[in-house]
């Protein structure tokens, strides 16, 4: 995989899948599913073979991508990243479609930071990954809060 220099147009998207965090820098008008090929492009060229126990797919189509619910707190869970489709024409009003513009981190409404969830479809499970919920997303946040009973005082009212 070559080396691209970074450009201020570019995106950095960062990619989890439990504790692991993939940075990956992106066009912001970039098709999502050559984005999906990078990614796995990525993960073959630094010898990783699967995660959490899942190999990894050969096919970019069977990379799902979720988005936190809430932007601000991911703790309340992810959903599937949905392309917006947008009117076709304005002579044909309620025709919509999902445009080539809109299957890019920009169409997405995708900023540069972003945090988009990856799970994998795999072929033994593809009936039960159609019916996966928003809460089947394996995503760890790293938190900074004190572990349970260090620093903590204890003091006596008097």
């Amino acid at each position: 995989m070559p080396v691209e220099k970074p450009n201020p147009q570019q995106l950095t998207l960062r990619f989890k899948c439990h504790k692991t965090t993939i940075l990956l820098l992106v066009d912001p008008h970039d098709n999502l599913t050559s984005i999906k090929a990078k990614l796995l492009e990525a993960l073959k060229v630094t010898n990783v073979s699967e995660i959490r126990g899942q190999p990894l797919p050969t096919e970019p189509d069977d990379v799902l991508l979720g988005v936190p619910v809430d932007l601000n707190d991911p703790a309340q869970g992810w959903t599937d990243l949905k392309i917006p489709e947008v009117e076709d024409d304005i002579r044909k009003k309620g025709s919509k479609k999902s445009g080539v513009l809109n299957a890019s981190p920009m169409g997405a409404g995708l900023k540069d930071g972003a945090v988009l969830a990856i799970r994998f479809r795999s072929e033994a499970s593809d009936a039960d990954d159609l019916n996966m919920g928003d809460n089947d997303w394996d995503v760890v946040m790293p938190t900074f809060d004190d572990e349970e009973g260090s620093q903590t005082k204890e003091t006596d009212a008097v």
